[in-house]
């Protein structure tokens, strides 16, 4: 019975993983692509903006010089967004391989 739990909690952790895997791949495709491919948003407001009795002051750049700004601001989060999906990616394949294999030495008993 408890051999049948832990085979049982084994395929449950590579399936889990094989999740991992998956969406690690496809957050990092997005990423690249996106740092590649970047939209072309407008990312400041010219005019001040006042909320909740706090004034938000815009910097003294032209809107040229404030959407190259956040264009690299933009492409920097895609890369760290593209790290964090590889490293998802890379503790999915480790124990995905850990487990799977544990549960081949158990098939071989």
């Amino acid at each position: 019975m408890n051999s049948n739990i832990r085979i049982i909690y084994l395929y449950i952790v590579c399936f889990v993983t094989l999740g991992m895997i998956v969406a690690g791949i496809g957050a990092t495709v997005n990423s690249i692509s996106s740092y590649f491919y970047p939209d072309d948003y407008v990312f400041f407001q010219t005019e001040n903006n006042t909320y909740n009795n706090y004034t938000y002051y815009t910097d003294d750049y032209n809107e040229a010089e404030q959407n190259e700004i956040e264009k690299e601001n933009y492409k920097t989060e895609q890369i760290k967004n593209a790290v964090v999906s590889l490293a998802v990616f890379i503790i999915g394949v480790i124990m995905y391989k850990y487990h799977w294999n544990i549960i081949e030495k158990e098939r071989n008993k």
